[in-house]
This record gives C-alpha cells, sequence and structure tokens, in this order.
C-alpha cells in the first residue's frame, strides 16, 4: 500500500503561501495532505486510466483495499474522483469513497476560500431533506458585511460547512453544505486601488472558470427610457475597484455600475492618472458604489484614468469618481450657451411622444398651444423673468437668463420642487432629430428651446 500511495502522491499548489502549520494531520488512521479532498479503495482489484496531452492513454492496475488520497472531484451527472499523476476513476460500486470533513480540509490554509466546485451546482441543507438555497458552480462562500445589501457568515459544526446568508429585507438561508461539492484554495490579499480591464472581459460571480456570467444594464440615454439591451461582457478599458481580495486567479472586484464579482487578475492593469481633462457641461459624478457624488460645473478640472465607450473613471479632489465619457474634453470648453427664447416657432404643428402607454400627438391649437386627446395639453409662456413650459398640468418655470445653474421650479398639483439647469448641450441627436442648445435639468430632463420637453424618465419626443 505504501509502494503505490508513494508512487501516485501529487502535490497540487493553488497558491504557493505558507501553510498555518507544517505539523502531520493524521484523519481516518492516515495522513492528510493539502488539497487532499478525500481517501479511496477499491473492493477488487481495478484498472485505472489517465489521459495523455498527445491523446494516448496510460493505464495502471491498482489492488484491492489500498487507499489513494483523492485530490479533486468532479460532479456533472456522473462523478469522478482524481488520484494522483493526471489518473481519474468513475464512481462506480467497486469505489469506496470517504471525504476528509472540510475543516480539516480548511485548516491547512492560511485564509481558506470555498468556492462550489460541482458542475450541476449544490445546495445548503438546514436538514438533509429540506433544501434553503441554492448554490452555483464556482459561488464563492465567504463572510462578509455589506451594508443596505446583505451578511453572510461560513461557520463550521463537526467538521462540516455551514452557509448563511440574509437580505436586509428579511430573508435569510443557513445549512449544510456538502463537502465534495466544495474546493478550498488560498485567498489572497490584494490592494483596493482601481484597474481597467485589458480587453472585453465578463464579471463572474465566482473564482471559477464557467463560473455564471453577471450581466448588466447599458445605461439610459436620452434616447432610451431604460435600456433593455442585457450586457455580457465589459468592454476594454472598464475601470472596477478592487475588494481586497485574489482567488484562485482572480481579483474580487466592483464595477461603475455597482455589480460584485470575479475576473481574471491578468486581464485586469492598474490605472494611472493620464492627465487634466475639464468638463464640457454640468454633470453629478458618481463615486464607485455610488454612495458619494459631487457636482461638477464646465470648465471644471479633473484627472483622467481610464474610459469605456460608455463611462470615463475621473479624480476630483483625490477621490475617484465616474461620469459619461463625452463629458470629458483635452481642450477648455467654450462659454455655456443662453438660451434667447422657449417659444415655438409657427412651422410647429405638433409633437409626437412615446411613452410605456403607447403615443401620445400633440397638435396646435393656437400660437402657444398643443393639446391632444383626452385633455392632455402643452402651453408656452414668456415673462420678462421666467420661460414657462406647462405639459398636461406639470409647471415648469426656468429663470432668465437660461444657462446653466439657473433656478428651474416645478409644480405638479400643490407639490413644488425646485432644481436648477444641470447643463446646455451644443448639440443631441435623439429619435426625433437633432436639436441645439439642448437643457439638461437636475430633474433628470431634456428641453429644447422652440419645442419644450425632449425626454423625462417616461416620455420620449419621436417626431414633430
Amino acid at each position: 500500500m505504501k509502494k503505490y500511495s508513494l508512487a501516485l502522491l501529487i502535490i497540487v499548489v493553488f497558491f504557493i503561501t505558507p501553510t498555518k502549520s507544517n505539523a502531520q494531520v493524521s484523519w481516518d488512521g492516515a495522513e492528510v495532505v493539502k488539497g487532499q479532498t478525500g481517501k479511496m479503495t477499491f473492493s477488487k482489484d481495478v484498472k485505472v486510466y489517465k489521459k495523455n496531452s498527445n491523446g494516448t492513454y496510460n493505464s495502471m492496475t491498482v489492488k484491492r483495499n489500498n487507499f489513494f488520497r483523492v485530490y479533486n472531484i468532479e460532479k456533472y451527472d456522473q462523478t469522478f474522483y482524481w488520484m494522483s499523476s493526471g489518473y481519474r476513476v468513475q464512481a462506480t460500486d467497486l469505489v469506496i469513497f470517504k471525504e476528509v470533513p472540510t475543516e480539516i480540509r480548511s485548516s491547512f490554509y492560511n485564509n481558506p476560500a470555498y468556492i462550489v466546485s460541482n458542475r450541476q451546482g449544490t445546495k445548503a441543507y438546514f436538514e438533509e431533506k429540506y433544501p434553503m438555497i441554492d448554490l452555483a458552480y464556482g459561488q464563492h462562500l465567504l463572510s462578509e458585511h455589506v451594508p443596505g445589501n446583505y451578511s453572510a457568515e461560513v461557520t463550521f459544526d463537526k467538521g462540516k460547512l455551514n452557509y448563511f446568508y440574509s437580505l436586509e429585507e428579511g430573508n435569510e438561508v443557513n445549512g449544510v453544505v456538502d463537502g465534495t461539492d466544495i474546493r478550498i484554495v488560498e485567498t489572497t490579499t490584494r490592494d483596493k486601488g482601481y484597474y481597467a480591464v485589458t480587453t472585453d472581459t465578463q464579471l463572474l460571480i465566482g473564482p471559477m472558470n464557467g463560473a455564471r456570467t453577471i450581466e448588466w444594464n447599458l445605461p439610459s440615454t436620452l434616447n432610451e427610457v431604460n435600456s433593455l439591451n442585457k450586457m455580457f461582457a465589459y468592454p476594454k478599458g472598464s475601470a472596477f475597484q478592487s475588494l481586497g481580495m485574489e482567488v484562485n486567479g482572480y481579483l474580487r472586484v466592483q464595477s461603475i455600475t455597482g455589480e460584485r464579482g470575479y475576473m481574471p487578475a491578468n486581464l485586469l492593469e492598474p490605472v494611472n492618472n493620464l492627465g487634466k481633462r475639464y468638463i464640457r457641461y454640468g454633470v453629478v459624478a458618481k463615486g464607485m458604489d455610488h454612495s458619494q457624488q459631487v457636482e461638477l460645473k464646465r470648465f471644471d478640472e479633473v484627472s483622467f484614468y481610464t474610459e469605456n465607450e460608455y463611462f470615463a473613471l475621473i479624480a476630483v479632489k483625490g477621490k475617484m469618481y465616474t461620469v459619461p465619457k463625452n463629458v470629458l474634453a483635452i481642450k477648455m470648453p467654450n462659454e455655456s450657451p443662453v438660451i434667447i427664447s422657449f417659444l415655438p416657432n409657427e412651422r410647429l404643428q405638433k409633437l409626437e411622444y412615446q411613452n410605456i402607454a403607447g403615443n401620445r400627438v400633440y397638435k396646435r391649437t393656437a400660437n402657444n398651444h398643443f393639446k391632444a386627446e383626452d385633455f392632455y395639453y402643452i402651453t408656452y409662456h414668456e415673462t420678462d423673468q421666467a420661460f414657462n413650459f406647462d405639459m398636461d398640468g406639470v409647471q415648469y418655470s426656468f429663470v432668465k437668463p437660461l444657462k446653466e445653474g439657473a433656478i428651474i421650479t416645478r409644480l405638479s398639483g400643490t407639490t413644488q420642487d425646485q432644481g436648477y439647469v444641470l447643463a446646455i448641450h451644443y448639440s443631441l441627436t435623439t429619435p426625433a432629430g437633432t436639436f441645439e442648445n439642448v437643457v439638461e435639468t437636475s430633474f433628470d430632463q431634456f428641453f429644447a428651446p422652440g419645442y419644450g420637453l425632449l425626454a423625462n424618465t417616461s416620455d420620449r419626443l419621436i417626431s414633430f
């Protein structure tokens, strides 16, 4: 038995990291080594095989009752045990397998990471007959608390791994996870700096090749209420913040849109300050987790780090933020336009809007009045102090002179709130056409002089 054990022994090293202890660990009458999942014996003499890189096979006969260490377990619709030196054995009645308790396996690591290795996923059981939670292949089970989101905890009881997961809204699960469905590797501490992907890259739910991709939505734009396009990869140049750990060759990161996941560490490079940029128009810059934000105005100077086709990563007074890519200019931009008139011209005879309920057409009935079916209407009115726009009972008053920073009062029924002109864009293209001097407000709305509302969270002007 000893002869075969020595001949088959291979040490699988996931990370070159010192273990907690060099002391020998014994279990079930034999020494356990780092990376070992279990041990296996056979009820009769069996021939086992390994596949070589050139496609040929080697075989070896193993004797009945001799034990062999198992270093990895593959589970699909069938189960396979990896012995050593590339030999793999399918689970049958001839194979007698014993699992090394997960807590013993964990003791070989300074900072163990628990990853679901069953290709079909696994479950956490409060009792074996009552599954409480499904865990996907590649999922990393770790202890952490994310304020306003969730809490998770990994503990041990009688050698078995227990996983607790609780959403802030009150739903929680707790149960034991099958140790043969878990791979244990070392966690390496990494800095919490900022990185950019060097190629289009997927964000995964766990640090394992083949783990499920985390989807994300394209940002809403003037032309779209809410994008329904699910993206499966982040474009080259996308920024991520390290969450401080590397596992199995993957860095745990948070995206600029708030998703947390894992990316191959070799596809990420630290970002560097690439110089000054200038703000082209007023914008709200958001922190990586959107918990912080800062208002920036035209001409403000920022430090530029990286960008993809949608967002740019910048620094303001030493803190990192994201802004839309097109808000940045290499050269100092021109002065903000000043709106001279907001009234519709004589050629404008209709305004057609699209929203979730369908299309609505407003037709001109007087110089500054448009009317649609079911008592919907639009009116324009100008005084020496303000431009006024009223759409379906919601009144907007833009203080003159209408420029960036100008006050806007919005009145809906008895509710009144105050905003301001966030930006005036020289031109913007929409489904209805290209418009000049478009006013973007702090209410997340766009207005065009001579037309009125271009877009808000529910309505889009599509023709006129």
